[in-house]
């Protein structure tokens, strides 16, 4: 009798996930439920050992269809158990997929099992149909997942991690990166980061430099930008910030030492403008005083007898008085400034820049907009503005090539209207003719921009005022650029100025001398021939004289009254408020200017401003007295 089957499974599955094997363990136990008659009893449920089937898997999706489809040729062991793996199987032709293609995106999935006795006349017949729970396929590689996972271990990613639909990834914990990281999309970072490697930027930016949009690094959102600290203390061998090219280094920002300050071009133009406003303010006081005197003294020729004295205007003398006072307010301001700058300056050393440029400059606005200018072109400065006319400058400058500094600068879209300007440094020049190196540069006169060379036995007096600065570097050839020191060129004004005053008193001392030769010649050539004298339109008393200033008398004030009428303290006093007045007028703060708030709220150094305006004054009436008496005028000193 042939015998009809019913199959039970035993049914027992786990994930296999590595690099070398990939699949669900299935595991069954083949079950015969037709009874076998065994003498004196039957027996329901006998295993089949050593029975040789067909099983076919079929992977479904929650709407029927298939995924993956695969078959198993294979024998039940002696205990009637198959183990296999699903996806070692043969895949079928109405599989559309292998097993490692399938997409575990998290939606139902079922696994139906059909089995066929024999492996010869295939004949499939149902065996089970169940739900695939997450334990079968959890770890495979391809998981979508769409609620929530949670990993309490570690994990182990042997290949690459992607998180797509711009989805966010948060981490709680440290990440650590041992290879190279890419990022292809903007990154912010909300924290304090460190990076403690070396940092490379290539953006591949471009632009006009006025836009913000053209700078690869931008740093904004804080009233304070970027600070940069180095190992070790401040000197030249550390740089801060270094500038470079394709070429080369072109600048540097370093760190500075007192002595490297004192060596500064930048430090020393200062102190020289320092000291020339020093200088002219000096000068003002001391013009000053003698308008104070002039004011207070009157000077008469009297005839006869009775008197013949005029006594000044008072306003006068206040006046000049006012005008003392806001000179020596200037004076103090002179004296101060450079002491503060120079108390600033070395109290803040820190740091200096250094650059392939050599000069300092400054944008300066053009006398004619439309006049146009080039690199190393001599110009001349009026008012504050520049033209390429010399004539009667109040300075003479040159249009800077590459100013390591550069300062004044116009508002944006302006700059057609200005220059750079070189104040200070080195800067090249185009000069006409042959150059040797210190010989002084100066405006050839024609206000075409170019200069001329003049060695310094050739210079004039009346040269100095035409002075560019003095060249560095010589040319042979007709027209060249030359390498001149700009804006230091004051020593060499004064040194022309001792070279022009002893000069002069050589002159003197020879003249004299001439003098006195032809004197003696006079008196003897006027012993020997008759009429000689007469003939020559001198006496012998002129003969005699010694015409040197040491043995020459002024008597110029003979028959003059001199009077030095007394300045007295109030009318000193009425001085400082009528400056205080005149300052107003100007629209001066004087509350904030740190001489005349002093002067208000000091009585001591109101007093002793008033002591040092006598003081002045009466330096200045003794002298005047000594000079008048010796005139042979009446001088009279209240």
């Amino acid at each position: 009798m042939k015998a009809f089957l019913v199959f039970t499974l035993c049914f027992f599955a786990v994930a296999l996930l590595n690099a070398q094997n990939q699949g669900i363990s299935y595991q069954a136990v083949i079950i015969d439920q037709n009874p076998q008659e065994v003498p004196g009893v039957d027996i329901e449920g006998n295993i089949l050992p050593n029975q040789p089937l067909m099983v076919r898997f079929t992977i479904l999706d929650a709407a029927g269809t298939i995924n993956y489809q695969e078959e198993h040729t294979t024998t039940t062991d002696a205990f009637g158990m198959i183990n296999l793996i699903i996806s070692r199987g043969e895949v079928t032709s109405a599989s559309p997929n292998t097993f490692i293609e399938i997409d575990w995106d998290g939606s139902p999935k079922d696994l139906k099992v059909d089995i066929s006795l024999g492996n010869e006349d295939v004949f499939y017949m149902d065996f089970s149909y169940q739900e695939l729970n997450f334990v079968p396929y959890a770890y495979h590689k391809n998981i979508t997942a769409t609620g929530t996972m949670s990993i309490d271990g570690m994990t182990t990613l042997k290949s690459r991690l992607d998180v797509t639909n711009q989805s966010p990834v948060f981490l709680t914990g440290d990440l650590t990166v041992e290879k190279t990281s890419t990022l292809n999309s903007q990154l912010t970072v909300n924290a304090t980061s460190q990076l403690k490697g070396q940092v490379t930027i290539e953006a591949n930016v471009d632009g006009d430099k006025t836009k913000y949009e053209s700078y690869p690094l931008r740093v904004q959102g804080s009233n304070q930008g970027i600070a940069i600290k180095v190992d070790g203390s401040r000197n030249s061998d550390n740089n801060f910030i270094t500038f470079m090219d394709a070429e080369n280094i072109q600048g540097r920002i370093e760190g500075q030492t007192t002595g490297e300050l004192l060596s500064d071009p930048e430090y020393i133009f200062d102190n020289v403008l320092f000291a020339n406003s020093l200088i002219v303010a000096s000068v003002d006081v001391a013009k000053a005083v003698v308008g104070v005197v002039s004011a207070s003294t009157s000077s008469t020729v009297c005839v006869g007898l009775g008197a013949c004295v005029t006594a000044p205007t008072p306003s006068l003398i206040i006046g000049a008085a006012a005008q003392l006072v806001m000179d020596i307010a200037n004076l103090a301001l002179s004296i101060a400034e450079p002491i503060i700058y120079n108390v600033s300056v070395h109290s803040n050393i820190g740091i200096t820049y250094q650059s392939g440029a050599g000069d300092y400059a400054e944008w300066l606005p053009k006398q004619i907009v439309t006049e146009t200018f080039e690199s190393g072109d001599i110009v001349g400065v009026k008012g504050g503005y520049i033209s390429h006319s010399t004539a009667n400058a109040e300075l003479i400058l040159v249009i800077s090539h590459n100013p390591i500094v550069l300062g004044n600068m116009p508002q944006q879209g302006k700059e057609s209207n200005y220059e750079k300007i070189a104040f200070m440094g080195q800067v090249p020049v185009k000069v006409f003719g042959t150059v040797k190196p210190g010989d002084y540069i100066l405006a050839s006169g024609n206000n075409d921009g170019y200069g001329i060379a003049r060695s310094p036995e050739k210079m004039e007096l009346k040269d100095c005022q035409r002075i560019v600065g003095t060249a560095w570097s010589g040319s042979d050839t007709p027209v060249n650029f030359v390498n001149v020191a700009v804006g230091m060129h004051g020593n060499s004004i004064s040194k022309l100025s001792l070279q022009q005053e002893q000069t002069i008193q050589k002159q003197q001392t020879d003249i004299e001398k001439l003098t006195k030769q032809l004197n003696a010649m006079n008196q003897v050539l006027a012993q020997l021939v008759p009429e000689y004298a007469s003939q020559m339109q001198f006496t012998n008393d002129e003969a005699n004289q010694n015409e040197t200033p040491e043995n020459t008398t002024d008597k110029s004030g003979v028959g003059k009254t001199i009077v030095y009428h007394a300045i007295t303290t109030d009318y000193l006093e009425q001085g400082i408020d009528l400056a205080e007045q005149i300052m107003k007028e100007r629209g001066i703060d004087l509350t904030n200017h740190p001489f005349f708030s002093k002067l208000y709220s000091d009585p001591d150094f109101k007093q002793k401003t008033i002591d040092e305006m006598n003081s002045y004054i009466q330096d200045e009436r003794t002298k005047r007295f000594q000079n008048d008496l010796q005139t042979g005028a009446n001088v009279i000193m209240e």
